[in-house]
Order: structure tokens, then C-alpha cells, then sequence
């Protein structure tokens, strides 16, 4: 069963979501096992999904929510000039958990990319609540180091001002569906055409002349104005007290944080590691074996 639920933000926009619960009966000598999943840069809540409806459709005791963060798919945009940023996407986050209802109780949090990012940053801020964590090809790591942090600091303050300072662009080219799935496609290594498919169908709408455009705010290209700093990062692993899942690629896009594993190996007795071999979006490309490993670490960790 899938509903729709958008979440009104105290900016003034909302986030649109839906939450994913198996109609059957849920057993009652197990817990209810609530996740949410925070999506990646410029892409969406369907990127879960296909691992989101493995959990529900395998056991009724998974109750999910998926959302688009601000800016993504079918969410409000924050104001013009405003930064997407860890303070803002950890406050959106926060109202989720607080309309929910989930705040009272232990939840899990599942995060790829950017999202998995997020998720440990909330971990860290929220600790007592959250029971379980998976990080799908990323983990919270240094952006730039404390010697160079103020300095990266004021050229990405510079890059905003003058990015919002410019007249937005105009296509002239009409987007269509067939376009959409190419770009999308071109983008992201290593994604099949049902991935890309999956992502189109919250990237896209038709404005009010019947015309194909993508969801996104273009101003999610900025770099976040505060970078995040090695003793951030370090802080925040210290702080977890969530067993955390770590699945990476064996051929990763970005390189690893080794530095942040090193970490967690010595600070969360249940940290556990595996790499695959898949692109950067093989949750979704491979989303039988990641739902398995998932299913078997939440078997292990929240009973």
C-alpha cells in the first residue's frame, strides 16, 4: 500500500512524500519497523523505491516514508537565494520525523549519496533516536580540511551571490519524455533504462502550456556556502550510536572516505561494510541483492 503524504515546512513550502505499508497484518510479537529514506543530489524519492517496496512486500512489520528533499521532484523550492544546505535539509528532515510522529520512538534511517550523508549528520544531532542506519555509497566525510576552511568558505559564498545575480537561463530546446530519460541517463553512470525511467517520472512535469520541464530548482548546482570540515566529521562518526551500514561499489565514483571508515571501525561495535560491484545508483540497478543485505541487517539490529 503506498499514500501520499506531503509534509508541510516552516519555509512555506512542502515536501512531497508517500509512505509504503504492507496491507497485510503485521506481526504482533515483532516491532514495527519504521525507516525513512533520504534520496541523493538531483535525484529523488523513487531512487528508494524499488529497495522500499522489496522491505514492505517482504514484511508487514516495514512501515516506510520516502520523501523528495526541498528543491527535488514534486517538493517546493526554497526561496531564491536561499542554500540548500546541511542546516536546511537536517530541518526538513526533523519536520518529518516530528509530523510522523516517529521522533517519540527509535526509526531507521536509510540514505544514498548526498542522502546517506544527511542521514549520519541526523544520526549524529539525534542519536537516542535513530535504531539503525544504512549509507549506500557515501559516507559523512571531509568536504575540506579545517586549514583551508574558511577560505573555501568565502568562494562558495562569491560563486552563490554571483550565481543568483545572473539572468536564468532559457531553453530553447523543448524537453521531452524521450530527452529526459537521455539526460538523466547521461548523468549518471552506469543506470538502466527502467533506473532512469524511475527517476523521470518526479523529474518532470508539464507547466500550464503543456510543456515538459524538469522538477529541480537549477540553483541545487551551488556548492552548500559552509563546507564540512574534517573535525566535523569526525565528531559526528564519535557521536553515532547506531549500528551503520556501509554498502559501497568495488569502482567507485568519487573516492572512498577511508579516513571516515577508519572511524567507524573503531567507534561503532556494529558497523558493518560490503562493497558490490554496480555503479553509484546499484541500489536501484541491483535492488534484489542491496534489499537483501538491507533485510538482513535491520533482521539483525531491530528486533
Amino acid at each position: 500500500m503506498i499514500k501520499k503524504l506531503n509534509i508541510p515546512c516552516v519555509w512555506g513550502g512542502h515536501l512531497a512524500g508517500i509512505l509504503l505499508k504492507n496491507q497485510s497484518a503485521a506481526s504482533p510479537t515483532k516491532p514495527i519497523r519504521k525507516i525513512i529514506g533520504v534520496h541523493g543530489w538531483l535525484d529523488n524519492l523513487n531512487s528508494l523505491l524499488p529497495i522500499a517496496e522489496r522491505l514492505a512486500h517482504h514484511d508487514a512489520n516495514y512501515e516506510i516514508y520516502l520523501y523528495d528533499r526541498a528543491g527535488h521532484g514534486f517538493s517546493s523550492h526554497l526561496h531564491k537565494g536561499s542554500d540548500y544546505s546541511y542546516a536546511y535539509n537536517l530541518r526538513d528532515l526533523r519536520t518529518v520525523t516530528r509530523t510522523l510522529g516517529w521522533n517519540k520512538e527509535k526509526f531507521s534511517l536509510l540514505g544514498h549519496s548526498y542522502g546517506a550523508h544527511l542521514a549520519m549528520a541526523y544520526a549524529a544531532a539525534y542519536p537516542e533516536e535513530v535504531s539503525c542506519l544504512v549509507a549506500l555509497d557515501a559516507i559523512i566525510g571531509v568536504e575540506r580540511s579545517s586549514k583551508t576552511f574558511w577560505k573555501n568558505a568565502a568562494a562558495r559564498i562569491d560563486k552563490n551571490i554571483e550565481y543568483h545575480a545572473k539572468v536564468p537561463k532559457s531553453y530553447q530546446n523543448e524537453l521531452t519524455y524521450e530527452k529526459a530519460i537521455e539526460l538523466v541517463r547521461s548523468s549518471r553512470i552506469g543506470i538502466d533504462d527502467a533506473s532512469a525511467k524511475l527517476l523521470v517520472e518526479r523529474s518532470i512535469r508539464r507547466d500550464k502550456h503543456d510543456k515538459l520541464h524538469f522538477t529541480r530548482d537549477e540553483s541545487l548546482r551551488n556548492t552548500q556556502l559552509i563546507p564540512f570540515s574534517e573535525h566535523m566529521a569526525e565528531e559526528a562518526i564519535k557521536t553515532i550510536q547506531a549500528p551503520v551500514l556501509f554498502i559501497g561499489t568495488i569502482k567507485p565514483q568519487w573516492p572512498m572516505p577511508k579516513s571516515s571508515i577508519e572511524l567507524l571501525k573503531k567507534h561503532n561495535p556494529n558497523f558493518e561494510m560490503t562493497l558490490v560491484d554496480g555503479s553509484h545508483h546499484f541500489h536501484m540497478t541491483h535492488a534484489d541483492s542491496i534489499f537483501e543485505q538491507i533485510n538482513r541487517y535491520f533482521n539483525k539490529y531491530v528486533q
